[in-house]
């Protein structure tokens, strides 16, 4: 049995876009290569590619959109799932500040 969520963080890469998301959680982000410091040649934009494939199909992420133009990739309106932060929340460090309601 193959697990997707071991698989999907094997690379520098997918960590990069975990540690990018949760430090702006509860926010979404919008991230290209550039933001996370990849180079613009064409097989670090396939990498790009492929980590966020694995990390949306392992059900770590969700996104609004995943736009490959002109400029390059981007992914829009990126964010952690639930299942993302409660099985990635032991190893990250600090911890995503808490939403809480004031008032009801």
């Amino acid at each position: 049995m193959i697990d997707e969520t071991a698989q999907a963080l094997d690379s520098a890469d997918a960590r990069m876009i975990v540690d990018a998301l949760w430090s702006s959680w509860p926010m979404v982000a919008t991230l290209s290569p550039a933001d996370l410091g990849m180079d613009d040649s064409a097989e670090r934009l396939i990498d790009f590619i492929k980590a966020f494939q694995d990390l949306g199909d392992a059900g770590l992420i969700i996104f609004e959109a995943f736009v490959v133009g002109p400029a390059g990739p981007r992914v829009i309106d990126a964010a952690l799932t639930a299942r993302g932060r409660a099985l990635l929340g032991a190893r990250m460090n600090p911890q995503p500040a808490v939403v809480t309601q004031l008032a009801s």
